[in-house]
């Protein structure tokens, strides 16, 4: 049962770059997640892209598993999410108004609110388990005192 719990956690977690395995960490990672596709109009064009409201957050994690997220706030995004630009509090109820849009404090997704974090508790749920003596050696060592 222990060689199975170590064979998954190094399969889930090892990742082979230039011959050596590195595992990933976000430390903190910054990202902007769209959350609203707005209409093309030219007051949310910047240069040949128009925008689109998104979601910046300051993300930590391992292996692309997130386990927190801080710092979030509205913003607005290029269609590749690769550029986002801050608006204030009273550019975000107009745009509110204008689109009638009905946004929550935080837009994200479940498996970055709640799910890497259930996965590592998952992760350390079954190695402290795989560390654990089975009935067989408690029965053993009962058995020889």
């Amino acid at each position: 049962m222990k060689q199975i719990i170590v064979l998954i956690f190094i399969s889930l977690f090892a990742i082979k770059t230039n011959a050596r395995a590195r595992i990933p960490v976000c430390t903190p990672c910054e990202k902007a997640d769209l959350v609203e596709d707005l209409p093309n109009d030219e007051t949310l064009k910047e240069g040949n892209e128009y925008l689109n409201l998104g979601y910046f957050h300051k993300e930590y994690g391992i292996a692309f598993i997130p386990a927190w997220n801080s710092d979030g706030r509205y913003v607005l995004v290029n269609e590749d999410e690769s550029t986002y630009y801050d608006i204030d509090e009273s550019q975000l109820a107009e745009l509110k108004q204008k689109y009638n849009l009905d946004l929550s404090s935080n837009p994200l997704s479940f498996w970055k609110k709640i799910g890497g974090k259930l996965v590592y508790l998952i992760i350390i749920g079954l190695i402290i388990y795989g560390k654990m003596p089975s009935k067989d050696e408690k029965e053993d060592s009962v058995t020889t005192e």
